[in-house]
């Protein structure tokens, strides 16, 4: 027995964690920062108990086999599809969107937290089929569906960019297991021939604008323009070094908005520079390199597609935040992992690290 937890405990990935532990820091560092006119104290506190409350969620994970989670998947997937539909009536409106329910001591944001139920239902789904092989059009219905469901029902709220990010996540996956390449391209031919229908009738005006104004932020400069021209000029006014902390004048004069949530990279690029952002960029170098680790030494299938999501989760989230306040990308709704303030953020990060990392901690069991 003593052998079996030796064994078991080497394979706590250490390098992960304390990777996770200065992405989180330096978050901090940039909130504290970005709220230094307003009353920080409450920002950081908060973000600091959210953190704690995540961290002792992960423990918690830890302390199970992870195949356990599998036996709880579409349960909890369930559940928080009922969670998501009830969004539209008991949800606390926000920013024109009904996406959150108050608990008064905490706000839940279902379409988070249902990101990480999905991938647990889908990777149960495969591996109760006990194989990974391509598939064709019959095999993909059931997993499109648990994918597509919780995505359309969020972009209802709406919420494109959740929604898209959630069936972007489900793709990833659903490519990793095999698609046969003809249904690929079919899929593609479909997408771009439907492209005008939904410009016309799936998406709302303010989020055509969102597209238009991605294409040529100029178009409307003090309007639906302004948050990219302003992350653009943040961004590119820290130079190599940057302006120095608590210093950058887009973020202390709050030209640049929601610098301590979805904004955060402006910050973290205005005050540190070129060198901060490759700071950044390469702990969440690290922080994927040791997560597709674990992932590609899974020990069933359920493990692998679980720990394919979880990247695809966190990569996506990353790319499409950064790419985002670079004008690489129209401005949604995404924060960026672990730095970004926001408890179902930091507890949704959490939780997605805790069943990832317990795939690679109970590997040796079996």
């Amino acid at each position: 027995m003593e052998e079996l937890e030796e064994g078991q405990g080497s394979r706590f990935d250490w390098t992960l964690m304390l990777t996770v532990l200065a992405l989180v820091g330096l978050g901090l560092l940039n909130i504290y920062s970005a709220t230094f006119h307003q009353q920080n104290q409450h920002f950081i506190s908060k973000q600091i108990m959210s953190f704690g409350i995540g961290a002792g969620v992960f423990a918690v994970i830890m302390l199970f086999d992870y195949r356990i989670f599998e036996r709880i998947a579409y349960l909890a997937y369930g559940l928080n599809l009922v969670a998501l539909s009830l969004v539209p009536f008991v949800g606390t409106l926000r920013y024109g969107a009904r996406r959150w329910i108050n608990f008064g001591f905490f706000s839940w944001q279902p379409s988070e937290t249902m990101k990480i139920m999905m991938i647990l239902a889908v990777a149960k789904y495969f591996h109760s089929k006990n194989q990974v092989r391509k598939m064709g059009l019959k095999e993909l219905i059931v997993p499109v569906l648990m994918i597509a469901v919780p995505g359309l029902m969020t972009i209802a709220q709406p919420d494109l960019g959740t929604g898209g990010h959630m069936m972007i996540v489900g793709a990833t996956i659903l490519l990793f297991v095999g698609i046969r390449p003809k249904i690929l391209i079919w899929t593609a031919l479909m997408g771009i021939v439907s492209f005008p229908v939904f410009w016309q009738y799936g998406l709302k005006e303010y989020q055509k604008d969102r597209i238009v104004t991605f294409m040529n932020p100029t178009r409307d400069p003090k309007g639906e323009g302004y948050n990219a021209i302003q992350s653009l000029i943040a961004v590119g006014s820290g130079e190599v070094t940057g302006k120095g902390f608590t210093r950058g004048t887009q973020t202390q004069l709050e030209f640049t908005p929601e610098g301590h949530t979805d904004f955060i990279f402006t910050v973290l690029a205005e005050e540190w520079g070129f060198l901060g952002s490759i700071l950044l960029f390469s702990l969440y170098l690290i922080f994927f390199y040791r997560m597709i680790g674990i992932a590609s030494h899974a020990n069933d299938i359920f493990g692998a597609v679980l720990g394919v999501g979880v990247v695809a989760l966190m990569a996506s989230q990353v790319f499409i935040n950064t790419a985002m306040v670079m004008g690489m990308f129209p401005i949604v709704g995404i924060p960026l992992p672990l730095m970004s303030y926001g408890g179902t953020s930091m507890l949704t990060a959490m939780v997605s690290l805790g069943l990832l990392m317990n795939v690679g901690y109970r590997r040796t069991l079996f």
